[in-house]
C-alpha cells in the first residue's frame, strides 16, 4: 500500500491517494494537476470526503470530470452541502483567503461552486473492505457538523480538519467546540491508530498529535 500527499497550495489543503494493486482510495478533492494526471492511470478510484469545506472539495468537479466513474463516500450532511455554495464556505471563500493568507496571495478569486452528491453516504458509522483492507469511518462534529474520520487497518488514521498540528478550528459555522471535545478526541484516542495523515500539515505520530491537541487546547 503506497499513501501519496497532494496539496493545494493556496491553503495547504491535502488530499492524500492510496494505492494498491493500481487501485485508489482518494482522501479528499482538492485541486493539484499531480493529482489529476495520477488518477488517470487507475483501475478504478473510490473519493472520500472528510467534510465539505470548499478547501478540501476544490477538486471534485474536475475530478468526476477525469473519471466519471469515480464512486464518492460522505456523511449525509457533507453530500448536502456540498451542493450548497454557503455551506461549503465557497461562497465566502475569497474573504477567508484575504483573512488566511494575511496579504499573501491575495490576487488568488475562488468563484462559488457546488457538488453533486455523494455516491454512498452514511450518518454515524460505515466499515467497508477495500483491497483487503478494514476501511471504517466515523462521523465527527467538532470541525464541522459533517465530518468523518477514516480509519485504515487499525494503523493510519485520516483526520481531515479534526486533528492537526495547529488547534482545531471549532467556531466556524457547524462547528462545535464541546463535541470536539467530548466525542471526537475520545473516538480518536480510542482507535489506537499509529499515524495521522492530516487535512493540512504533515503526517505525523498519533500519540504525538493526540497530545499536541491537549496542550494546544489547555493553551487556548
Amino acid at each position: 500500500m503506497q499513501i501519496t500527499q497532494y496539496v493545494w497550495d493556496v491553503v495547504d489543503s491535502n488530499s492524500w491517494l492510496i494505492t494498491e494493486n493500481n487501485h485508489g482510495l482518494l482522501i479528499d478533492a482538492v485541486d493539484n494537476p499531480e493529482l489529476f494526471e495520477t488518477i488517470q492511470s487507475l483501475e478504478s478510484l473510490t473519493i472520500i470526503l472528510t467534510h465539505c469545506h470548499f478547501d478540501h472539495i476544490c477538486g471534485l468537479n474536475r475530478i468526476r470530470k477525469i473519471r466519471p466513474d469515480a464512486k464518492v463516500i460522505a456523511t449525509e450532511l457533507c453530500s448536502e452541502y456540498i451542493g450548497n455554495k454557503y455551506r461549503n464556505m465557497s461562497s465566502s471563500a475569497d474573504a477567508f483567503l484575504a483573512f488566511y493568507q494575511q496579504g499573501k496571495k491575495r490576487d488568488t478569486h475562488i468563484n462559488p461552486f457546488v457538488c453533486s452528491t455523494a455516491n454512498i453516504c452514511f450518518e454515524k458509522e460505515l466499515s467497508l473492505e477495500w483491497q483487503g483492507r478494514q476501511m471504517l469511518l466515523y462521523a465527527v462534529h467538532g470541525h464541522s457538523a459533517d465530518g468523518l474520520v477514516l480509519n485504515v487497518n487499525g494503523k493510519q488514521l485520516f483526520s481531515g480538519d479534526t486533528l492537526l498540528e495547529t488547534p482545531t478550528v471549532t467556531r466556524l459555522p457547524g462547528g462545535n467546540t464541546r463535541r470536539f471535545w467530548r466525542e471526537d478526541i475520545p473516538l480518536i484516542i480510542s482507535m489506537k491508530t499509529e499515524t495521522v495523515f492530516p487535512g493540512h500539515g504533515n503526517k505525523r505520530n498519533t500519540a504525538e498529535m493526540l497530545q499536541n491537541a491537549v496542550d494546544l487546547g489547555n493553551n487556548v
